[in-house]
């Protein structure tokens, strides 16, 4: 084979590659469904198009649902990729009531409400705590920077599936999950439910031998055309809770694509919290600074 061939070859198939948002478009506009890609297709599409960023300014309209109350703020946000991430918070007045400046192996949070004035400084046990979850640096820069949290393609083994008009990446479990929830990894469907098919004796018995991270399943959601990042889900099997985190409303800039809506819920056994927010104005490229101080007299705290 002469060497013009291989590159006519792999010309040929880039170019079917990059076509086939756009050939999705006329099979929607047809009402048929997605192409079936495999899990690298799906991913090197999302890395064509994902928001590359070193820092971000952002504003942001928050709404959290909790406990049956809602409560609405204003929050400026600061982030140097990989660096850290600032956060200032103010309710409707404008008077700031709190302020958040997070690094990879530290956190500082300071309250100024009345009456409840202290400072936390410390690791991310205590965010973890008040979020119900587990969160580390790399958890919260993908929530607010708009790419999948949790994902890593090097590490992770998924399943893909065509999910109306989005793309599904289902991870893989073991043989004790498929006996935990009833089910094999190849036929979990995208929206499926996963339950606890055990006795309560017989599943305390599995977790007793089980490492936690063995009962994470991630699901992660990307637009057929765009190959946006919709939607990351994590049913965690371990502690029966769940995380879901939604993207919308994506505007080209020129590192990629950025969301412009958020939404993530979790859920546990002792409830449920929902939290919203929309991006009111951004800006990239600008290097910002991260100002925090801790006010004298304020009481020095173990959490939030």
């Amino acid at each position: 084979m002469s060497r013009i061939q291989p590159i006519f070859v792999a010309a040929l198939l880039g170019s079917a590659f990059l076509l086939a948002g756009c050939s999705n478009t006329a099979r929607i506009a047809r009402g048929k469904p997605l192409k079936n890609l495999n899990v690298g297709q799906i991913l090197e599409r999302y890395e064509e198009q994902a928001a590359t960023w070193d820092w971000i300014g952002m504003r942001l309209d928050v709404t959290v649902d909790a406990d049956g109350q809602r409560e609405s703020f204003k929050a400026s946000v600061r982030m140097a990729k990989d660096s850290a991430i600032w956060m200032s918070i103010s309710p409707a007045l404008g008077v700031e009531v709190a302020r958040l400046l997070l690094a990879p192996d530290s956190v500082l949070f300071v309250s100024k409400i009345p009456g409840n004035k202290f400072y936390y400084a410390g690791d991310y046990d205590a965010l973890s705590e008040w979020a119900d979850t587990p969160l580390g640096f790399e958890d919260v820069e993908a929530i607010l920077g708009g790419y999948p949290m949790g994902l890593d393609p090097e590490q992770d083994k998924f399943n893909s599936k065509v999910d109306g008009q989005l793309y599904a990446l289902i991870g893989k479990y073991k043989r004790k999950v498929r006996r935990l929830v009833g089910v094999n990894d190849n036929a979990l469907e995208p929206e499926d439910s996963l339950n606890i098919q055990l006795p309560t004796r017989r599943y305390e018995r599995l977790r007793s031998r089980t490492e936690d991270d063995d009962l994470l399943i991630k699901r992660h959601w990307f637009d057929g055309v765009t190959f946006d990042p919709v939607r990351d889900q994590f049913d965690d099997l371990y502690y029966q809770r769940s995380v879901v985190l939604e993207r919308g409303d994506f505007e080209a800039f020129d590192g990629g694509r950025f969301p412009n809506e958020f939404k993530v819920m979790i859920t546990t056994v002792d409830g449920s919290a929902t939290m919203e927010w929309d991006v009111i104005r951004k800006r990239f490229g600008r290097a910002y600074d991260f100002p925090f101080e801790i006010p004298e007299g304020y009481e020095q705290r173990t959490g939030f």
